[in-house]
């Protein structure tokens, strides 16, 4: 427990990870998303939160567990309520080239909540991170989805030079600062086709190309 912050969060990332593969009802989500892939599960170290891991902690009533989970929760692994904050979700962290977590989304695998419980989570903060980084160095052409559900798709279809924003608002500084040390030449932009989605593919075009980044947009059917 004496591990920094960042150690603390690729800990329990990988806690989510060896959680997912014991686990029948997120596996049966992945493979009902399209999203169940093996290798895929393996090398972006997709994870699960079953509520277990405040059981393998020390009591909050002890000196060292009460640090650890005051810890947790800086980081926002934990909530004030002690509760994990990703509890019941399937987890998808970003990572650098390093290995290290930068950012973490979350989606609920039940659609049977109470009214008003959010279905998708993130870690507080500014978005950070590109995931997927290792297909910006080997491919000059990216494909770029909105979300990274949509973009994990992508690549279990043999798409591998697929990347993801943070939503049709969520290209980021990071993600522009990867492009342009990659040298990415052409992005193919895979967002929703519905209004939000051609808006912000526009304005993000707009933006690539005054970098010198071609841009192509996916057309689905509506």
């Amino acid at each position: 427990f004496d591990a920094d912050d960042q150690a603390l969060l690729n800990q329990t990332i990988a806690y989510y990870h060896e959680t997912l593969k014991q686990s029948p009802e997120a596996l049966a989500y992945l493979k009902a998303r399209g999203i169940g892939h093996p290798e895929a599960i393996e090398r972006f170290k997709i994870g699960f939160s079953n509520r277990t891991m405040g059981c393998g902690l020390p009591s909050k009533k002890d000196e060292v567990g009460a640090d650890i989970r005051g810890r947790l929760e800086k980081i926002g692994l934990f909530r004030e309520t002690g509760h994990e904050h990703f509890a019941g979700s399937l987890v998808i962290p970003v990572m650098d080239e390093a290995g290290n977590v930068r950012e973490a989304y979350a989606r609920k695998i039940r659609d049977d909540l109470r009214t008003g419980t959010p279905t998708h989570l993130y870690l507080p903060g500014p978005h950070k991170g590109v995931w997927n980084v290792a297909a910006l160095a080997e491919s000059k052409e990216i494909i770029l989805c909105e979300a990274l559900i949509d973009a994990l798709t992508f690549w279990c279809a043999g798409f591998r030079n697929v990347t993801a924003a943070y939503g049709v608002e969520g290209f980021t500084p990071d993600h522009l600062e990867a492009f342009e040390r990659y040298g990415t030449e052409r992005v193919l932009i895979a967002y929703d086709r519905d209004d939000a989605g051609d808006r912000a593919a526009e304005k993000l075009a707009q933006k690539l190309a005054g970098k010198g980044i071609a841009c192509y947009r996916i057309s689905f059917p509506k």
